[in-house]
């Protein structure tokens, strides 16, 4: 009689058990930010205000902690230096911002000082003066025998060039332009590198034109 009765217990505890564990929420995987088209929502969150149509802080446009994980190296191997032009009224430029990631060496990583990433974010004082000035830089590739692949990215325009020194993505969204470059291409395809690319241009446009803006 008592071993039916501990029997008995002990499947009780058993099934307590099992559904306490189920009713544990699953781990879930952050979702890969995507760069709104027309109509989309605006962020729970909103980037910090500025007064320049494009951030002067390159870890504010992409952040240098981030861009390992996203290349696959490893974290804390990157460090990043801003370069803030001067305006070009001639092309209606009035912003321009280049940050240079490099590595700074290690196991598993790039040669200390060796560039992996180059971004330039460029801002206009209209959007058609952006595309023009994205057609003109497109041009010049296509000149030296790159050949460009149409790269849309929700509602922005984007060009993909496989450059044997490096896969380049040309995007232009209203009033910015982004220009990615990536030195580390390793044994990765065309179509890799353009995935990648296209990528870090999901995480970077937010940032420039935040929904609603």
């Amino acid at each position: 009689m008592r071993g039916r009765i501990l029997r008995a217990a002990m499947a009780a505890a058993l099934v307590v058990l099992a559904a306490a564990c189920s009713s544990q929420e699953q781990l879930a995987t952050p979702a890969i930010p995507t760069f709104p088209g027309p109509g989309a929502a605006a962020p729970t969150s909103a980037p910090p205000s500025r007064s320049t149509l494009v951030p002067t802080d390159c870890n504010q446009i992409l952040s240098k902690d981030e861009l390992p994980n996203l290349l696959g190296l490893p974290l804390g191997t990157v460090d990043v230096r801003a370069l803030r032009d001067v305006p070009a009224p001639s092309v209606g430029r009035l912003e321009r911002v280049t940050c240079t990631y490099t590595s700074t060496g290690g196991p598993g990583a790039a040669p200390a000082g060796a560039q992996v990433l180059k971004l330039l974010t460029s801002g206009y004082n209209s959007p058609e003066a952006a595309l023009a000035q994205v057609a003109v830089n497109n041009q010049v590739l296509q000149g030296e025998g790159v050949t460009g692949v149409a790269t849309p990215i929700g509602a922005a325009q984007g060009t993909f060039f496989s450059d044997p020194d490096g896969p380049i993505l040309v995007v232009a969204y209203r009033q910015v332009t982004v220009s990615l470059t990536l030195t580390r291409g390793g044994n990765m395809s065309a179509d890799q590198q353009r995935s990648l690319l296209v990528d870090l241009a999901q995480r970077v446009l937010p940032v420039l034109v935040p929904a609603g803006s």
